[in-house]
C-alpha cells in the first residue's frame, strides 16, 4: 500500500514543491516556543515500557468484525465487494472455506464465552437486507440478525451494531448526495429490529476517511478511483451528512441509543530529520496525507467545520450548524505510518533496529495509542476502542510473541490514558478469527483464532490463551 503513496503527488509541480519545502523549514525553524507536552503526548514521544505486564486486563475487553469479512462474496453477490471478488477471482485465486458465522454464529459466540469476553461488535450488510433500492427488507434476513443478537444477550454478550463497514449495495454510491435519504432511510429500518433484540449501542459508518481515502485516491477499495482528490471532499461531506441525519432520526425513535461512529487516525511521520532533499519533501507528503485521513475529519468533529485543501487539486468546504452529534467516539488505532523516501520511492519503514513490518508494511508502534487518545479527548465523550489489531505478519515464529508484546503495550497505554483521566470505556479487538481482509483476501490475517480455509478448522494461537488469562484476572477483581 505504502509504496504507492509517492505516486498521489507525481501532479505536483517541482516549483511548488520547492516553495513548500522552504515554507515548512520556516515554520519548524523554532520561530516560536511550543508548548509543554501533556503526560500522553510526552508518553508517545518517548515511550517508557515496563518490564511488568500489566496481570489483569485494564479495561472491558470484546471482539470485531465484519459481516462481509467472515462470510465472503458468495453470500454479498449484490454487494460492491462481490462485485470486486467476481472480477478478481483469477488473481485472488481459489478462497477455501470462508468462516461463515452467517450460517454458524456459533463459532463466534462458543469462542467469545470460552475467553470470557462479554462484548461483540458486528456490522450488518444493506445489500442483503435491501437487495433493490426501496425494496422491502428480506425477512430472513431480518430474522437473521435479530437471532444473532438474542444469541449474544442469552449469553450475557454486549452487541454493537455497525450500520456501515465499507461494503454498499450495487445500487448507492457515498458521491451522490440523493443516496444520503437512501441510507438514513435504510438505518431507521434497521434500527427498529435492532433495538428490539436490545441493541442499545450504534456506529453508524465505519472509518469514513479509510474508506475515502483507499477507494477514491488509492484505488484498492470501490470504486477504485485513483488520485481523485476532489471526490474525497464530496464523499466525506456526504458520509458526514448521512451520519447527522442518521443520529438525529434514531434518537428521535429511541432516545437511548448511543450512537457514534468510528475514526482510524492514520498519522503520517517523516523518517527523515536532517537530510536536505527527502525531509522537507517528507513533512510535505505526510501533512497531507494526515489532512485527508485524519486532521480534516478532526476539526470536523470538534466544530462542525470541514475543509480539505490539496493544492492545484481539491479545495472542499462544508459546515453544520453545530458540530456533529456524538454520544461516543469509535477510536481504532494499527499504527501511524511512517514514510521514508528515496529516488523511486516511497515506503513504510521503522526506525527500531530488526523490527518487522507486518504484512500491510504497519510499524509497530504502540505509543501512538497514547497521542491520539490525548486528542481524541477533545470531542468531551466516551471513547470505546472499536478496533485495536496487529497482523500476524509481525510475528517471526508461530508463538505470537511479537503480537503479544504489542498488546502488552497497548494495556499499558490504556491504563496511563485511564490514570490521566481519559474517558476510556473498551476494547474491541480486531479479530476473533481469521478472516477475508479486504483487497488482501487471506495474504493478511488478524485472528485470535487461525481459520484454515481447506479444512475450515479454527484453531486457538497463543495470543488468545494470553488473553483469556488477563480476562479472567479482570473479572477476579
Amino acid at each position: 500500500m505504502f509504496s504507492r503513496v509517492l505516486k498521489i503527488f507525481l501532479y505536483c509541480s517541482l516549483s511548488f514543491v520547492v516553495f513548500l519545502a522552504i515554507l515548512s523549514f520556516v515554520l519548524t525553524g523554532g520561530t516560536f516556543q511550543k508548548p509543554s507536552d501533556s503526560l500522553l503526548v510526552a508518553f508517545a514521544k518517548h515511550p517508557y515500557w515496563s518490564a511488568q505486564p500489566i496481570k489483569a486486563a485494564p479495561i472491558d475487553i470484546g471482539f470485531a468484525t465484519a459481516d462481509f469479512q467472515d462470510n465472503g462474496p458468495k453470500w454479498h453477490p449484490l454487494s460492491n465487494w462481490g462485485a470486486f471478488y467476481q472480477k478478481n477471482a483469477e488473481k485472488l485465486g481459489n478462497l477455501g472455506q470462508v468462516p461463515d458465522i452467517w450460517n454458524h454464529p456459533e463459532k463466534v459466540i462458543e469462542r467469545l464465552n470460552d475467553l470470557g469476553c462479554k462484548k461483540f461488535r458486528f456490522s450488518i450488510s444493506r445489500d442483503k437486507l435491501e437487495p433493490q433500492l426501496g425494496a422491502p427488507f428480506d425477512p430472513h434476513v431480518v430474522a437473521h440478525y435479530r437471532e444473532f443478537c438474542r444469541a449474544l444477550k442469552s449469553q450475557g454478550i454486549e452487541p454493537m451494531a455497525t450500520l456501515h463497514h465499507f461494503s454498499d449495495p450495487l445500487y448507492f454510491s457515498w458521491e451522490r448526495k440523493e443516496d444520503i435519504e437512501g441510507f438514513v432511510r435504510y438505518a431507521e429500518q434497521a434500527s427498529e429490529f435492532l433495538y428490539e433484540e436490545g441493541v442499545r449501542k450504534i456506529i453508524t459508518i465505519n472509518e469514513p476517511t479509510v474508506l475515502a481515502f483507499q477507494g477514491w485516491v488509492m484505488g484498492a477499495f470501490p470504486p477504485h478511483r485513483t488520485m481523485d482528490f476532489k471526490k474525497v471532499g464530496i464523499v466525506l461531506e456526504h458520509m458526514m451528512r448521512a451520519h447527522t441525519q442518521t443520529y438525529e432520526a434514531l434518537k428521535a425513535r429511541h432516545p437511548d441509543f448511543e450512537i457514534g461512529l468510528s475514526h482510524d487516525p492514520i498519522r503520517f511521520r517523516h523518517f527523515h530529520k536532517m537530510h536536505p532533499l527527502w525531509a522537507p519533501m517528507e513533512k510535505i507528503i505526510c501533512h497531507y496525507l494526515t489532512e485527508m485521513n485524519h486532521s480534516a475529519l478532526m476539526r470536523f468533529l470538534e466544530t462542525g467545520k470541514f475543509s480539505l485543501n490539496i493544492p492545484f487539486s481539491a479545495n472542499h468546504t462544508f459546515a453544520l450548524p453545530t458540530k456533529p452529534p456524538l454520544d461516543f467516539i469509535g477510536l481504532q488505532y494499527y499504527t501511524d505510518p511512517l514514510l521514508k523516501l528515496s529516488f523511486g520511492k516511497g515506503e513504510s519503514v521503522t526506525r527500531e533496529l530488526d523490527e518487522k513490518l507486518t504484512s500491510y508494511q504497519y510499524r509497530m508502534y504502540p505509543q501512538g495509542l497514547a497521542s491520539i487518545l490525548e486528542e481524541m479527548r477533545s470531542l468531551g465523550v466516551p471513547i470505546d476502542l472499536t478496533e485495536i489489531g496487529i497482523d500476524t505478519g509481525i510475528n517471526k515464529d508461530l508463538e505470537d510473541k511479537e503480537r503479544i508484546c504489542y498488546f502488552e503495550k497497548i494495556f499499558q497505554v490504556i491504563q496511563k490514558a485511564k490514570d490521566n483521566g481519559v474517558p476510556i470505556r473498551s476494547l474491541y479487538f480486531w479479530t476473533l478469527i481469521d478472516n477475508l481482509e479486504w483487497y488482501k483476501s487471506w495474504d493478511v490475517r488478524f485472528g485470535f483464532y487461525q481459520f484454515n480455509q481447506e479444512t475450515a478448522e479454527i484453531t486457538p494461537r497463543p495470543v488468545a490463551l494470553w488473553l483469556k488469562d488477563k480476562i479472567k484476572e479482570r473479572d477476579s477483581l
